[in-house]
Order: C-alpha cells, then structure tokens, then sequence
C-alpha cells in the first residue's frame, strides 16, 4: 500500500510545472544570462550536443533542466531527477532561480514514486528545512523501506500536522511505525481514528484489539472484539487468527495464546492438528514451560515434527526432566537421523542422570562429526575420560532431587540499575567517606594496614584515588589515564639480582627470571591508589560484628561490604575477595590468547563479561536474607569477527549449601540451552587450550569443598599494581606477547603486604591442582598471583593478575591476568584491554536478563 496515494502528483503534472518554470525563467533571469543570436533552425543543435560542448556552469545548469524537461515530458521521472541535481551542483544559478529549480525536484521525486531510490534527493530537500509534507512523507517512505522506524516518524507526524485531514495512508503509515518501534499507546489513538474512518478494514480492527492485549488492557480488547463481531467484521476463523498472529507479533504471546486456547475450547476455532501446533508455539513463545509442554504432547499426537521434538527436549532440559528430554532427542534422531547438536544434547542429557558410559559414547559420536560443536564436544570428552566426571555427575544428580521442582525464578526485588536513590536502610550515613579516609586508628575502612612499613617503602594509605584525586586527562567512559605517569623504577630484577630479593618473590617469578631470556621485574614506588565508595566502608564497618560463615560456602550476615575486614582465616579472606565491590552493574569487552613456547598465537578470541553484582551493588543492594546471589551473569568468547557459538550464564550464591552455584550453557548455533553439572572446579575454560580451569577465573571463583584453606599470614611482596600502560594505546596487543613471557617492558611491579593462604586438597577429592598458594593484596582484597602445583607438589601453573585502580567507579580488577605453564613454556592472556573498549559501568539491566530462556531469546541464531 503506498502512502502517497491521493498525494502524489501526476507526470504531466510535474512536466508542466517544468515546462512553465522554463518558459517563465527566461525572461525573469534575462539580465543574468549572456545569449547568443539564435541559430536558422536548420542548423539548431540539439540540448545534449549542446551540452557536451559547453562548459559554462550557467549554459550547463539551463541545458540541463532544459533535458530534464524532456525526460520528464517521456515518464523518465529518475532521469529528470538526476539531470535536475546535476543542474543544481554547477552552484551557477541565482539564489531564486535555485529554489525554484528544487520546487521542480521535489515534484518530480514524488511523480516518479520511487522513494526509495531518490532518497539522497529527498533528503536533502528536508534538510534545507522546507520541504513540503509531501516531500516528507516520500522520505518517510523510504526509510520504511529500510526498516527505519524511528527516522521516518518525525517525518510523518510533521507532515500530518501540516495538513488538515492528512490522507488516511499517512496516518497508517505512522501507526505502523509507532508499532515496529513499540510505541503501543502512541499508536493507539491512530487505531482507534483509523477503525471509526475506515471500519471496512479489518485488520485494523485486529490490531487494535491486539494493542490494547500488548498494553494490558483486556477489558478494551474485549470491547473492541464485541463491536467488531456486532459490526460483522470479526465473525471468521481467519478473522480471528489474524488476531492472535498480530497480538504475538506485537510481543503478547500469552495473551495470543490465551485467546486461541479460549476460541478452541468454545468451538470458534477448529481443534485441529494447524491450531494445536500454533497453541504449543504460543506457549513457547510466552516462556510458559509448565502450559507449553502439555500443548506441545498434545501436538505430537497427531504425529512426529522435528521442531516440537527439539522444543520438547529443550524445555525439559531446562525444567531438569533430563530422562524425558533423552526419550525426545532419541525420537529426534530417529526422525532426523543423528545430527551433531542431537547427539550433544543426548550426551549432555545422559551425563546429568549419571549415565557416563553412553553420555561419553555419544559425546565421542559428536566430536568426531564436522561442525562447530566438536571443539566443546572433545572438551567434554577429555573430561569424562579424567575419571573425576562420575563422581561429580552422581553428585549433581543428589543435588537436583534435593532441590524442588520448577523453574529458575531470581527474586522479584532484582532492580533494573535506574539509578533510585539508596533506601534509608542501605545509605551511608553522612560523612562515612571522610571519615574513613582521613580519620585515625590503626587499619583502613576495608582492614588493611594504615601505616606504612618500617623502611617507609610502603606509604602510609591516604585514602587512595578518590573522585577529587583524578587525573589530568581523565574522561568517564574512556581509558583510565596513567595517574603515575612520570614515575621512573627505582630499580629493575633481573636473574643476575634476584637473589638479593628473593624474599619478596614467589618462587614462579624466580622460574621466569631463571628460564625466559631478557625476563626482568621493574619496580617502581609503591602507590596505594585503591579506594572504594562511601557506602562500601560503612557496610564493611558493620560486617566486622555481624558476619559469619555456618561452614566454608555458606555466608551469613553480611550485606554490600568487605565481610571479614579483620579475618581470621584463609576463608574468610577468600570470601572478601569473592565479594569484593567491582561496580554494581558491567560490561567487559576484551581479548586473550594463548601464546605457544614459539612465541605465536593460537586461540585468539574475544571474551565478552556481562555482570549484575548482587552481593556488591550500591544502587540496588540486595537482601541476602531474600535474595541468594553474589552475582549472575553472561560470558562468551568467540574468535575475532565472528558470532559466539558457546554461551553461559552463571548464578553465583552467598550459600550454596541453600541454592547451589547454577550454570547454563547455550549452543548458539542450535538454540539449546542447557545445565551443566557444577562448575568451578577444573573443567577447561573454554578458549585457552586448557591452561586455565573454570575455578581459576578471576584468580577463584569456584566452590571452597576441594581444599583446606590455612591461613600463612602477612609478606610484604613484589606484586603487579597500577598496571594503567598496559591498558592504554598505542600498546598493541602483537607487542605484550612474547614468547614464554608476557613482555615486561610495560608492567609495573610495586611493594605491597599480602594475605598468603595455602589450600591444600582435602581428603578424598581429586583436582589437579593438589596445591594452591594464594596472594591476595591488602588494599583491595584482590587475589594478584596463585601458584598451582601438581598432585606430586610440583609447580605448574602460575597466574598473575596486573591491578588497576578503577578510579573512575572506585573498584579494583586484574587486567590483564596471565597464566603460565612452568612446565611447556606455553602462556593464556586474558584480559588484554590495549586494544578494546574501557569497560562499561552502571548499565541498565532487565529484571529477566539472567534468565535462561532470556539468553536462549537473545544469542540463538
């Protein structure tokens, strides 16, 4: 349906108005042009040799309309529109003469009716600020050509208002429009003229109805039902199911399938196999597991369908009926035949009722078949083939009958990151921040030492860099500048001189500066930058009396701040880290890569890190009496350039003895979604060759059961600090991987006390790190460096995370972090910023986000 009908000017309409314009600018423009004596008419020339010899811009620009003339004369509405810009460019004519000559433009863009094609002209018609509404609204044209909604409304509402009784295409138009951008009580208003003008028009009947359904309001979508059927236009089947199409379209599907369900039960629709299939399909739609599987069952009846199959499958998976969702895959594949995202989908459904034997058979079947899925099936395969997998899948399986059935629900009182104001309960008390920076006594607001150490190396903590202490260059959403800058190293370690520091070294940093050629450790003063909000420090203060741990994965009593300010073990030091304030709501964009003893690159992704911090978010602190979360969020890596094809979505819990830590795996190419048994142990991360397990993500973040947490006590250390130029251009990531070593030329290593904790395996569980050495800094209770050893108590893995102060939010991360392999010479950078975006802080989350059918929604392709 065009919008211009009614509107649109006639061909000889536009060739008239050129003619006339010519016959009439001749003599108005006469003192401005230099004629020639006309010519006998037998020797004439015509316009276009006329035009190729000239080259006099006004000659030309005459010549031109002259031709655009004749074109339009013809019904060559674009060639007159393109001879008539040409005119236009020469800049030859006077200021009226050009406006003139644009009035003719503008009418024969909308003779030709080929918006879509003239819309450079006609935008630049509407950018000289007066083109009339007509001109308007065949720009709005071609922009809903393009799907671009929301530009072509301002055009069209423009255009309407200019016009008394604006043709009913137009107003339909921007109804349309108003719709496609879910503008649904904007559109209403138009629906409701639009069906008292035009009550013919079914359809919009339908809509109306359907927007008043989007909107909430049944009562009006039963009037206007009512009235439509008094008035016979909703009285057919297909009256109806027009009606349920477009609620669904129109984002409804509940309230579409409400509907269907109502009409089939009453007999208005036939209960046929058609009807069935779309009511399985609306309840899927809507997220209604529990009323979309019993549909879908009923669908199946009236025989097999590969699409209900998988839907099937799918949400018995979600819904943890993994017996059921393998009796539906095995039905797929009978259909279908064993496709890879089939057999993956089985594996994963037979590995969670602890049925390793066939889940590995089928894992096998699938690593062996071309596709993307085999990567991540060769890496649950090496997996089963540990012999750890058993024991874990036996536990899952204990965890899931304990658990109560039904859907993952987060607390209703998840905000959305508006930025409301903090509630009496939850804000800081006046004056909290100068009081915890400048006051006395012997720690800081988050426990550490206040003082400096005895050779006056360490500083004493001022308060570190707060809003006020900024420096020069600094701009909110950009790279951190360099407060340090003009800092020199004091002096540089190297293996010649490593022994004089040795006890300031962890024993890896003596393995690199042994084994890697031209690995150094430069040192510079020690600054004390980290600092943290008010409100951090005043829940942290009233932590100190109240939180406990009922055992080492179950935290009581704590809200917002540091728990353990002064702990009293390893645990407790490790939940400060787990909890630690990271901004309340992020967005990590950045890159890694495992750099082989060769020095080249394999494995190069990019890693994206969306989070809601619950335990840690000042806007919208959570109740953990309520709310059970540390944090949730979504991660995945893809390589560069390319769509993700695993993603996962984590719920990490204060007590996982109350809710256990949940993680989803989507297979983005298949659109399935599914549990995994508890991760955070030592499953390969994915994309880093196996040299880092899940549980060693941001330094630890797994469960504390594998391991007896002792606490070694305090050391004043050489750690990696202020790491700003390894974040900030023109450092290329190509330039900071080296061979065996992450290249020291930009690091920055620093004097700071460090919390040692040394974790050893507890009886009867199998990891294969027998033993962890965890450094964790004072200041900000960030874990920095980890030495993992072997189960024979040799070194093996070295992780070192290089600290910024986040002065822009006041928090603290590691970036970038590298895991050594000690014994291949092989490294895994992760967290490498040089060339990626600043990380985003406060964005604006949905209370759904972080659901799983919400991820299935939003990365399925």
């Amino acid at each position: 349906m065009s919008i211009m009908r009614g509107r649109s000017l006639r061909i000889w309409g536009a060739a008239l108005a050129l003619c006339v314009c010519g016959g009439v600018s001749a003599q108005q423009y006469r003192s401005e042009v230099r004629e020639l004596p006309n010519p006998p008419a037998e020797e004439r020339q015509s316009a276009e040799a006329l035009l190729k010899q000239t080259t006099d811009p006004y000659q030309r620009a005459l010549l031109l309309r002259e031709l655009a003339v004749k074109a339009a004369k013809a019904g060559d509405h674009q060639r007159a529109a393109e001879l008539l810009s040409q005119a236009l460019e020469t800049n030859a004519l006077s200021g009226p003469a050009a406006e003139q000559m644009r009035e003719m433009l503008g009418q024969v863009l909308m003779a030709g009716g080929d918006f879509k094609r003239n819309q450079p002209a006609l935008e630049a018609q509407v950018r000289r600020g007066n083109a009339p509404p007509e001109i308007r609204v065949a720009l709005a044209a071609a922009y809903l050509q393009d799907r671009r909604h929301a530009d072509a409304i301002p055009l069209l509402r423009s255009a309407i208002d200019a016009v008394e009784n604006a043709d009913i295409s137009w107003r339909r138009a921007l109804m349309g429009a108003y719709l496609a951008t879910n503008q649904f009580k904007a559109a209403l208003p138009l629906l409701e003229r639009l069906v008292r003008e035009a009550p013919e028009a079914r359809d919009d009947w339908a809509r109306l109805a359907a927007v008043y359904l989007r909107v909430g309001n049944k009562q009006r979508a039963a009037a206007t039902l009512e009235l439509a059927q008094r008035l016979g236009y909703m009285n057919e089947a297909s009256d109806r199911l027009r009606l349920v199409g477009l609620a669904a379209e129109l984002g409804a599907p509940f309230e579409a399938a409400s509907l269907l369900q109502g009409w089939m039960d009453n007999r208005q629709l036939p209960n046929d196999r058609g009807n069935r299939r779309l009511l399985a399909q609306l309840f899927v739609a809507a997220r209604e597991a529990q009323l979309a599987l019993p549909a879908i069952s009923r669908a199946l009846k009236d025989g097999a369908d590969a699409e209900l199959l998988r839907v099937q499958a799918q949400l018995q998976m979600e819904n943890e009926r993994y017996g059921d969702a393998a009796e539906s895959i095995k039905q797929l594949i009978a259909l279908e035949g064993p496709e890879p995202d089939s057999l993956m989908s089985l594996a994963t459904a037979q590995y969670q009722q602890a049925n390793v034997d066939d889940a590995l058979a089928n894992f096998r079947r699938a690593a062996a078949a071309p596709g993307q899925q085999a990567e991540l099936a060769r890496e649950w395969v090496k997996y089963l083939e540990s012999g750890r997998a058993r024991e874990l899948a036996m536990t899952a399986a204990a965890e899931r009958r304990e658990r109560e059935a039904g859907d993952v629900r987060l607390a209703s009182r998840i905000g959305t990151g508006d930025g409301a104001i903090p509630t009496r309960a939850n804000r800081p008390a006046a004056g909290a921040d100068a009081a915890g920076q400048s006051g006395g006594g012997r720690f800081t607001p988050v426990g550490a030492e206040r003082a400096g150490n005895a050779s006056g190396e360490i500083p004493a903590w001022t308060g570190g860099i707060t809003p006020d202490r900024r420096p020069a260059g600094f701009v909110k959403g950009k790279a951190l500048p360099d407060p340090y800058a003009d800092d020199a190293p004091l002096f540089v370690i190297t293996a010649d001189n490593m022994a004089k520091h040795a006890q300031r070294l962890t024993r890896s940093h003596q393995h690199l500066l042994k084994k890697v050629p031209g690995y150094r450790l430069p040192v510079y003063p020690t600054r004390r930058s980290v600092s943290y909000p008010s409100a951090i420090y005043q829940a942290t203060a009233k932590n100190a009396e109240t939180a406990k741990l009922e055992s080492p994965d179950a935290l009581k009593d704590a809200r917002l701040g540091f728990p353990f300010p002064q702990p009293s073990s390893g645990v407790e030091i490790m939940w400060n880290h787990r909890t630690r304030y990271r901004g309340d709501t992020v967005n990590l964009e950045n890159e890694q890569a495992v750099v082989q003893k060769s020095g080249s690159f394999s494995s190069e992704h990019t890693q994206v890190f969306r989070v809601n911090f619950r335990y840690a978010n000042i806007r919208d602190t959570a109740d953990p009496e309520t709310e059970n979360y540390v944090a949730l969020g979504i991660t995945h890596i893809a390589p560069p350039g390319r769509m993700p094809d695993v993603v996962a979505l984590f719920h990490e819990t204060l007590d996982s003895e109350r809710q256990p830590r949940n993680i989803w795996v989507l297979l983005a190419a298949a659109g399935r979604m599914f549990r995994v048994p508890p991760l955070g142990y030592d499953q390969p991360f994915p994309g880093s060759d196996g040299l880092e397990f899940i549980d060693m993500v941001d330094m630890y973040n797994g469960a504390f059961d594998r391991y007896v947490w002792k606490l070694e006590g305090k050391r004043e250390m050489y750690i990696p600090y202020n790491a700003y130029r390894l974040n900030l251009p023109p450092l290329k990531n190509e330039d900071l991987l080296q061979p065996l070593a992450f290249d020291p030329e930009h690091t920055r290593y620093e004097l700071h006390r460090v919390w040692v904790i040394e974790a050893t395996e507890r009886g009867g569980e199998r990891h294969s790190f027998g033993k962890r050495v965890f450094y964790v800094d004072e200041d900000s209770w960030t874990v920095v460096m980890v030495e993992n050893h072997d189960r024979k108590g040799n070194l093996w893995r070295f992780q070192e995370g290089h600290l910024v102060a986040e002065y822009d939010v006041q928090a603290a991360w590691t970036r970038p972090v590298i895991t050594y392999d000690l014994k291949d010479g092989r490294y895994f950078a992760n967290r490498l910023f040089a060339e990626s975006p600043h990380i985003e802080y406060g964005l604006k989350f949905g209370t759904n986000e972080f659901l799983p059918a919400a991820v299935r929604r939003t990365y399925s392709r």
